[in-house]
């Protein structure tokens, strides 16, 4: 949740977008920082299990 900084109540819609503002933030295309690569996959990560309502359901 934090990573996407969105609360553990948070919407599907919500969750996207948030995933969305920070995909763009950290993408290594755009951003050119050592770890941005490292940090957009946890992103990733974290938006693929709290979209998931199982995998969601399990992390909480």
């Amino acid at each position: 949740y934090n990573l996407l900084g969105v609360s553990p109540k948070a919407t599907t819609k919500e969750i996207k977008s948030a995933y969305r503002r920070r995909a763009l933030e950290l993408h290594p295309d755009v951003n050119k920082a050592p770890d941005a690569s490292a940090r957009f996959n946890e992103v990733k990560e974290a938006y693929n299990v709290l979209v998931d309502p199982a995998r969601r359901e399990a992390y909480d």
